[in-house]
């Protein structure tokens, strides 16, 4: 009986003292302060950021998988109410063997007659070959479809077959996009030998 009083007493007061005592309390370190230069961003030199983003004058380079030297085609669309808000793709695709170039007309440079719209795209085609072109718009590329015809105003355009227009190594053209009802090839044709109407115009 006196040792389980005795042991109970310790332990009581082993707990008393464990509960009133506080811990040591940690105190952080003090920075060291450090002068205002050290704050300051590295110096760079004043011409980094303009030599870093100077980006040299594109002009249209043959592909490397072209043969020869190319043909040159500027190539303008023309959407009749204009083309500020829609970005589209320009097709050229050579009429016997399918082959298709693609290159990417972003919103705003459409070539709409009232509007103050960047100039056309220059493309570069393998040469010589017979290609008939065509545009369809990035966001609704079957819903809204442009072929080269004869049509000159978009307004006008009832869906005349596309005009093939035969080019040779090293020489300049001209096409005008602007026909919204004619028929072009699919989108699962690119690469096919064009089947839907053409004609060849002789100069």
């Amino acid at each position: 009986m006196k040792r389980s009083f005795y042991f109970a007493l310790v332990l009581g007061a082993l707990v008393f003292t464990a509960c009133t005592t506080t811990p040591p309390t940690k105190e952080l370190p003090i920075p060291t302060p450090i002068s205002v230069e050290m704050t300051k961003p590295p110096k760079v030199d004043p011409n980094h950021f303009l030599t870093a983003t100077i980006v040299p004058f594109y002009t249209q380079v043959p592909s490397p998988t072209f043969e020869g030297t190319p043909a040159y085609v500027t190539i303008a669309l023309n959407m009749g109410a204009g083309g500020a808000g829609f970005s589209a793709t320009l097709y050229a695709q050579e009429v016997y063997t399918g082959r298709t170039i693609g290159i990417f007309m972003s919103a705003g440079t459409h070539t709409a007659p009232l509007l103050p719209t960047s100039p056309p795209l220059d493309m570069a085609v393998p040469a010589p070959g017979t290609y008939v072109f065509y545009a369809r718009l990035t966001n609704a590329p079957t819903e809204y479809h442009y072929g080269a015809t004869e049509c000159q105003i978009p307004t006008e355009c009832v869906g005349s077959p596309l005009v093939a227009l035969d080019v040779l190594p090293g020489e300049r053209y001209s096409i005008l996009i602007a026909d919204r009802r004619a028929l072009l090839p699919g989108n699962d044709e690119r690469g096919l030998p064009v089947d839907v109407p053409w004609v060849k115009l002789t100069p």
